[in-house]
């Protein structure tokens, strides 16, 4: 279990990525209903191109989860909502 002070998830989608619209809105009200702590930050990549840039995503989509600033976990291409609550569950030592 890691003491942290934040969670944060981070959310990279795009206007043309079919699987963002239907993963996205899936995955965003599992996270809001199972951690309400965990802060969550959408990513347009067409809008924050120098962010992007910055996090190193190179494919959609991207949810990259930080612990107090520190990448703890990245997810892409192919993921499910359960593995990323799994991991939400492990950082968060189920405390959230």
């Amino acid at each position: 279990m890691i003491e942290t002070q934040t969670l944060d998830l981070i959310y990279f989608t795009g206007k043309t990525c079919g699987v963002c619209k239907v993963l996205k809105p899936k995955l965003l009200e599992a996270v809001k209903e199972n951690f309400p702590k965990v802060n969550i930050r959408v990513v347009d990549v067409e809008e924050e191109v120098e962010f992007t840039g910055q996090s190193m995503v190179f494919t959609l989509p991207v949810v990259i989860i930080k612990a107090d600033d520190r990448e703890m976990a990245r997810f892409a291409r192919s993921f499910s909502v359960y593995e990323v609550l799994q991991k939400l569950k492990r950082l968060s030592g189920g405390l959230i």
